[in-house]
Order: structure tokens, then C-alpha cells, then sequence
């Protein structure tokens, strides 16, 4: 399978998985659903990231393990609080995530560091124009103001007390928004960048997804 193929299968995975989710936790959230129907789908991300992390190259080993078990072992301790702050964690894990991933674009903006999104058309591209390197730098701060904002709204509504209006935000809008702008930057793209190919429009994520190893992120000294 090509690359924008698993991109495509990926995604359709992603969808399938997070819609039922999103309207579980909405349900939970704002409907005042069942605390243990929300603290299911509230650590559901966490067994996700746990399975990821196994399958990672050198994963598996005896400390990985240990921290697994000590993990499942505090939840079953603290199943108790967790269901009865099941809306904390769901705010922590979208305001949260929102933040890393704006920190992660915003820190390749100073200094010398080469911007993460210019990293990743070179390695789509390989060399770069002088347009295509400042265009790309312009998409990083995009993104990094994109996932600012989304942060700030989250803790808006949240600490706000719009319940309703914040599961809205994190549980139906945040991932079609995530879409829109990948949507609207090509279609910028494809207008602002007039020499070479303006590639395909999955090519941003597979290499986003290729490189998520947070260590390939660290800008250079």
C-alpha cells in the first residue's frame, strides 16, 4: 500500500473509532450521562497511547511493563475519583493535547530552528524553494496559532462552566476544524507557491504521522 493510501486507511480508522466516541462522551458530558460510560471513554485515548507505545521499536522491556501495570494499578485504585471527575479529565486531555501540539510548532519558530512544517515539505520535496521555505515557515505559525487558540477556547468554556458548549468544542468541532485547515492550506497553497508541485493534500499528515517520535521533533541547539 502507498503512502497516501495507509494515510487514507488511517484516517478511515481514526473516524470510525471517533465518532461513536465523541457522541459517547458528549452524552456523558452534557447529558448527564452514566460517570462510568464517561470515565470509559474518558481513558479510552490512554489505552490507545499505551498500545501505540508498545509498538513502538524497543518497546516492551521490563520498565515498560512495570509503568503499564503501576498505571492500570492507580486507575483501579482511583476508578472512584476518576468517575466522579471524568469531565476534568476529558478537559485536561483536549486542552492539554491542544497546547503540546502548539508548543511543539510555536518552539521551531526561534532561533535557528528550521519550522516543523518546512521539515516536513522537505521531506516531501527534498530541496526547497526560497517561496516554498518561507511559505512553509508561514504554515508553522499558522498551525501553532490554530492549536493556541483552540487551547484557549477549551479553557474558556470549560473553567466557564458552558458544559454543553465546551464537549460541542472538544468531542464535534476540534478534529473537523484539524480538517479544515489542512483543507483551506492547500487550497492556499496550491494559489500562494507558483514554482514546483504543491503535492498532494494527505502528504502533510503521512508525514506528520511518519515522524511523530516527539525526539524527531526537538529543534536543533
Amino acid at each position: 500500500m502507498t503512502p497516501t493510501g495507509r494515510t487514507r486507511a488511517a484516517l478511515v480508522a481514526v473516524a470510525l473509532v471517533a465518532v461513536p466516541s465523541a457522541f459517547l462522551a458528549h452524552y456523558a458530558i452534557a447529558r448527564a450521562g452514566s460517570p462510568t460510560l464517561g470515565a470509559l471513554v474518558a481513558t479510552f485515548p490512554l489505552a490507545v497511547i499505551a498500545f501505540f507505545a508498545l509498538r513502538r521499536p524497543g518497546a516492551g522491556g521490563p520498565r515498560t511493563w512495570i509503568a503499564l501495570a503501576a498505571g492500570a494499578l492507580g486507575l483501579y485504585l482511583l476508578w472512584g475519583a476518576v468517575e466522579s471527575h471524568f469531565q476534568t479529565l476529558y478537559f485536561l486531555e483536549h486542552a492539554g493535547t491542544n497546547l503540546l501540539l502548539a508548543i511543539m510548532f510555536g518552539r521551531t519558530l526561534s532561533g535557528t530552528a528550521e519550522p516543523l512544517c518546512t521539515r516536513f515539505a522537505r521531506i516531501v520535496h527534498g530541496t526547497l524553494t526560497p517561496e516554498l521555505a518561507h511559505y512553509s515557515r508561514q504554515v508553522t505559525v499558522a498551525w501553532t496559532v490554530f492549536f493556541l487558540v483552540v487551547t484557549l477556547a477549551s479553557c474558556a468554556l470549560y473553567l466557564g462552566g458552558f458544559m454543553a458548549a465546551w464537549s460541542v468544542l472538544a468531542n464535534f468541532l476540534t478534529l473537523p476544524l484539524v480538517a479544515l485547515m489542512f483543507i483551506v492550506e492547500y487550497a492556499v497553497r496550491r494559489r500562494v507557491v507558483k514554482q514546483g508541485s504543491p503535492g498532494h493534500i494527505l502528504d502533510g499528515i503521512a508525514v506528520f504521522w511518519r515522524h511523530s517520535d516527539t525526539t524527531r521533533f526537538q529543534a536543533p541547539n
